[in-house]
């Protein structure tokens, strides 16, 4: 593939290309556009390392952006001269356009909200809703809580996100009455030292009873030795909020946390559910019940795609589950 082609036609195209020097390994971009889209996550705090990995096949430049673990492969299309050039991944580009409108989303208060019901496994009766965040882009698409909580800054989730969650609750316990509203609290914003003042202020701004609303810790491996934001989770506990570690299973040293985190529920990762049949993972979930038994946590399954899913987690003794089984996302 020659320069002249990567040029002439690439550029035309809706793609990221970027020259590195091979002197000094400055970065030029060829697409002012894409210039200026990487410059935007650099201003809002994603700091951002080139490193240079061979494979026998090919040549790939990954950029970390480190701050929120987003990573895109880049890769090498031409080498000349002193140059490289390079080409984002496709996908990946979509995926950081999606975060820029996203930020826009969340300023404007362009998000909607899905519930989801959670039930007791023993008698089926309606523990609460998850409050699941649904950004709307431009072109009419939707990004899941998943994929853009990770990459919004506390600021942006305390002043923009959690009055807009707060405002659907008052809407949806005027339809159903009282009930468990869960909302997921990130790591990002646990970080922040005047969290716990805003949200018991913006909690009582709403005249909700906080006994009714769940908070779910996501990334809780990043908070076990933060002794500060340990200390305003056992405020929440004091002041009747319910705590549940969210994801209990991926990654990390999870047993470590339940002695740590002051939680009420702790819920199981789907991926327990998936592989319900392999004799370990039963086993693995009985111990994480027994364990909530003696230092005082239910358990609540995620993932619960059919009835055989619900039967086979209640006989582990798991308190309460969630999935599509039991209901899909509504939203409001």
């Amino acid at each position: 593939m020659t320069v002249a082609y990567i040029k002439n036609k690439l550029l035309k195209s809706n793609v990221a290309l970027f020259e590195v020097n091979n002197n000094n390994n400055k970065i030029k971009w060829m697409n002012k556009y894409f210039e200026n889209l990487f410059s935007f996550v650099n201003k809002n705090n994603f700091k951002s390392t080139l490193s240079l990995k061979i494979s026998k096949n090919n040549s790939f430049l990954n950029l970390y952006i480190n701050k929120r673990n987003l990573k895109y492969t880049i890769e090498l299309l031409s080498q000349h001269s002193n140059n490289n050039i390079y080409k984002v991944n496709d996908s990946q580009v979509k995926k950081i356009l999606a975060l820029k409108d996203g930020i826009e989303c969340v300023k404007k208060g362009q998000i909607k909200f899905a519930v989801q019901k959670q039930i007791e496994l023993a008698n089926l009766a309606v523990l609460g809703y998850e409050f699941l965040a649904r950004m709307h882009l431009k072109n009419g698409s939707l990004i899941s809580n998943e994929d853009f909580m990770p990459v919004i800054e506390s600021n942006y989730q305390i002043d923009f996100l959690l009055p807009k969650v707060l405002e659907n609750i008052v809407l949806f316990k005027s339809l159903i009455g009282n009930t468990i509203n869960w909302i997921n609290i990130s790591a990002e914003i646990l970080e922040s030292k005047t969290f716990y003042s805003r949200f018991i202020k913006l909690v009582n701004s709403y005249k909700l009873d906080f006994k009714f609303i769940g908070i779910e810790i996501t990334e809780s491996h990043k908070i076990i030795s933060n002794s500060k934001i340990i200390d305003s989770l056992i405020k929440l506990k004091k002041d009747k909020f319910l705590i549940a570690m969210d994801d209990f299973g991926s990654g990390y040293a999870n047993i470590r946390r339940l002695s740590i985190l002051p939680v009420d529920i702790v819920k199981l990762d789907k991926t327990f559910v998936f592989d319900i049949k392999n004799k370990k993972t039963k086993a693995l979930i009985k111990g994480i019940v027994e364990i909530g038994k003696n230092i005082g946590y239910s358990v609540l399954a995620e993932g619960i795609e059919t009835k055989k899913d619900l039967l086979l987690i209640k006989e582990l003794g798991v308190n309460y589950g969630q999935g599509w089984y039991v209901g899909k996302p509504k939203v409001l």
